[in-house]
């Protein structure tokens, strides 16, 4: 399709928009069935969406009719060349044009960069736990695109691993190259972008992103201690979707609280969802409270071991070596776990038929 084409199909979409946008507004039926915050919300999206196209449409605009521009200007340069040597009008379909085309084209690239270069993102803050007196702690990330401007011994680290020299030099370059789209030294300056070493490894706007990840407590950067790092570990490991989460005593380095609030809520979360839980705890509160499907316990006795299995809901745990008798699921848990008395009388009610 055709520059001119093109601008003509945005500017008949752009004005179909306008008019859909007014049967809407005009049209009482459509309010009523919808709810007039809503409404709102549609009318201002069509009106983004409306803004975006217009700014298309005039760089479309814009494109199209600099080509045109210089093709008139490349008819009258072939005319008076003609008219003033006496020879035949030569074909204009490359030389100039070609070369007029070039520099545009490689303009609307760099501009698209550079806007790109200087988009500015908003940190990302993540709950990752309630620190209890301290506060709530947060993971933040800080979001920059290398703009050659950004100091070497900043503690920003690079997205993609590429090397922070060429990232900084290949930003720089793009203004200075952007200055001499038209002129002489343009392939002077094309020629140093591409001298710069490792310049190659920068293929991508991605590859000049580079960012910062702290955590924060009350809007102040924290270290945590090695509990707290342990939560933070956890709490993140629980928060992707898996298909299966092997979990090896959770409560190390945790306190009960955070255990209750955080860890349980998670776990009882994904299992209710299908996802298969496997635990190895001492802690009551996390092998009472999520109410485990299914549960396995192992005791010494002489010169050797006993695997039982069972769950909270028969009250039972079966050995599976012949002749051994079974277990009470309640009873060996409250004397074998920490906290079991106080879990299982804090929950009493869940047991109350076992």
């Amino acid at each position: 399709m055709g520059l001119a084409a093109r601008v003509k199909e945005i500017n008949d979409f752009k004005k179909k928009l306008i008019e859909f946008r007014k049967y809407l507004n005009s049209t009482p039926l459509f309010k009523e069935l919808i709810e007039n915050e809503l409404f709102d919300i549609l009318l201002e999206t069509l009106d983004k969406v409306r803004d975006k196209i217009e700014n298309g449409f005039e760089r479309e605009f814009i494109k199209s009719n600099a080509i045109r521009l210089f093709n008139q200007l490349i008819a009258i340069f072939v005319t008076e060349i003609s008219r003033k040597t006496g020879q035949p009008e030569k074909p204009t379909t490359t030389g100039f044009l070609n070369y007029a085309r070039n520099r545009i084209e490689i303009e609307i690239s760099l501009n698209k960069i550079i806007k790109s270069i200087n988009h500015k993102f908003n940190p990302k803050a993540e709950f990752v736990g309630d620190l209890g007196k301290k506060g709530k702690l947060f993971c933040k990330t800080i979001l920059v695109i290398e703009d050659g401007k950004i100091p070497r011994d900043s503690e920003l680290k690079t997205v993609t691993g590429v090397n922070k020299t060429p990232q900084r030099e290949v930003a720089k370059k793009f203004e200075s190259i952007l200055k001499d789209v038209y002129s002489q030294n343009l392939f002077e300056q094309i020629s140093e972008l591409n001298s710069i070493e490792n310049s190659s490894t920068i293929s991508s706007i991605e590859d000049l992103l580079l960012f910062k990840r702290f955590f924060e407590v009350n809007f102040v950067p924290y270290k945590p201690s090695n509990g707290e790092s342990a939560m933070i570990l956890l709490h993140q490991e629980l928060s992707e979707s898996k298909d299966i989460y092997l979990i090896d005593e959770p409560e190390k380095s945790l306190g009960n609280d955070y255990i209750n609030d955080f860890i349980v809520p998670l776990l009882k979360k994904h299992a209710y969802s299908g996802k298969r839980v496997v635990i190895a705890t001492h802690d009551a509160n996390i092998a009472v409270r999520t109410l485990p499907y299914k549960s396995i316990y192992r005791a010494h006795a002489m010169n050797c071991y006993h695997t039982y299995m069972g769950n909270p809901f028969s009250n039972s745990l079966v050995c599976r070596t012949e002749d051994v008798d079974n277990l009470d699921w309640k009873e060996t848990s409250m004397r074998t776990l920490e906290g079991g008395k106080e879990a299982f009388g804090e929950r009493g009610k869940i047991y109350a038929e076992l």
